[in-house]
């Protein structure tokens, strides 16, 4: 075989194992990001160096439509600070079935989920990490399943990484404990 020949065999087969996938073509927000995506799926590690929300927006190709798109993330706390609701929300496309939510320290209280939204809330709070969907291959778990029916090659979508605000009243309950607390108190070093 020539040379040319050789050459052209080698890039034919480098182009008949090259995999569409859904590419992430945009990205906004504080929290770095690496894409894992592949041929069907999207997937990434999201390292939370702030409790900042994250927008990542895919676009997909032809192998992406050949049925759901498995939807997978390793989440990284390394603000180090208690990390105990976070949520992923979807626009362009959505969730056709529900994967696992695995911590690595916390507890899962339970897990809330719908067509354009997955929210996961801590009993015990996750001070490192939690897989979103089959990370590892692990067995028992599951990736989170995104529809593609009715998108075609080069609609996009975008998935958003939130950690909820604590509501106002939340906030504003242990204050007035406190207060009553401190109050009592008062009352009694008077009496």
């Amino acid at each position: 075989m020539t040379f040319a020949k050789l050459l052209a065999f080698a890039g034919a087969l480098t182009l008949s194992c090259a995999a569409n996938a859904a590419l992430l073509s945009a990205s906004t927000g504080s929290n770095p990001v690496s894409n894992y995506s592949g041929a069907g799926s999207a997937s990434f590690d999201l390292d939370l160096q702030d409790f900042s929300s994250k927008s990542l927006t895919f676009t997909l190709e032809e192998d992406d439509l050949l049925g759901p798109l498995s939807f997978d993330a390793l989440v990284r706390n390394l603000a180090g600070a208690a990390l105990n609701r976070f949520t992923f929300s979807l626009q362009g496309i959505r969730f056709a079935a529900p994967g696992t939510v695995t911590p690595a320290f916390g507890n899962i209280e339970r897990v809330d989920s719908g067509a354009f939204a997955a929210g996961i809330s801590f009993a015990a709070p996750e001070y490192a990490e939690f897989q979103f969907g089959d990370v590892f291959g692990n067995a028992g778990a599951a990736d989170w399943l995104l529809d593609t029916a009715g998108l075609r090659a080069g609609d996009t979508f975008t998935i958003t990484a939130t950690v909820p605000e604590p509501s106002s009243a939340a906030l504003v309950l242990p204050m007035l404990c406190m207060a009553s607390l401190m109050a009592a108190a008062r009352r009694r070093k008077k009496d």
